[in-house]
């Protein structure tokens, strides 16, 4: 089954967010970002989408990945 990507990423001085390899949308703020797909992750997944996001770290941080099937009530992705 196809599984629906978001990604999100630094580029210069904003945060991108990429869907499919297609669409691009900028953002002043990593939050920004992260929010922007996790809404969008969201609402693909409400209707029975298989959805992931992406977050390439800036800088050192590990790099790490959640579906929105894993997510818990609070809306934060759940580590299991």
């Amino acid at each position: 089954m196809h599984t629906d990507r978001f990604v999100v990423f630094k580029l210069q001085d904003e945060w991108l967010v990429t869907y499919s390899d297609r669409k691009q949308t900028a953002f002043a703020t990593r939050e920004d970002a992260e929010r922007s797909a996790f809404d969008a992750a969201d609402s693909l997944a409400s209707h029975g989408r298989i959805v992931s996001v992406l977050i390439i770290p800036d800088g050192s941080e590990p790099v790490s990945e959640h579906s929105t099937r894993g997510r818990e009530p609070n809306g934060k992705p759940s580590l299991n």
